[in-house]
This record gives C-alpha cells, sequence and structure tokens, in this order.
C-alpha cells in the first residue's frame, strides 16, 4: 500500500467512517460511472467518470454518500446508497 493510499483510508475513515472506500475503485454516482481518484478538503470523494465527453475530463467532486454505489474488484455492489434502494 502506498502512502497516499494509506493516508486516504485514513482521512476517509476519520471523516466519514467509510473504511471501505479505496483508491481506483469503481463508483456509480447519479448514475454515472466512474472511479475514485481521491478525497478533498471538503471530506468528498473526487471521481474521474468513464463518460467524459458528458461529465468532462477533470476530476468532480461527489458527496460519498448521495446517490451513490460502490463495486469491488469483482463488479459486484458492496454499498449502495442510492434513495429508494
Amino acid at each position: 500500500m502506498t502512502k497516499k493510499e494509506k493516508q486516504f483510508i485514513e482521512a476517509i475513515t476519520r471523516s466519514r467512517g467509510m473504511d471501505f472506500v479505496r483508491l481506483g475503485m469503481m463508483v456509480e454516482v447519479c448514475g454515472q460511472p466512474g472511479t475514485v481518484v481521491g478525497f478533498n478538503s471538503g471530506a468528498n470523494l473526487d471521481v474521474i467518470f468513464a463518460n467524459r465527453l458528458k461529465m468532462g475530463k477533470k476530476k468532480q467532486n461527489c458527496h460519498p454518500q448521495y446517490e451513490i454505489k460502490y463495486f469491488d474488484q469483482a463488479g459486484r455492489v458492496i454499498k449502495d446508497y442510492r434513495k429508494g434502494v
């Protein structure tokens, strides 16, 4: 585990209590697939989306518990924060 990965896990666990989130993890935010690339000063995730034409090329600020699904390395949903699910 790199220093950056360790710092990421410590920050998201301390700020949000979400010790399962990892850098490089696949997510789906409001129906858009993306990858977690960081954690920002607002205690939110930085996500780069797969559809860069629609969502842009830059990382996006995403609340880690708003309309988001988290996937493991096999593509299985491990946590789902979507309303009504």
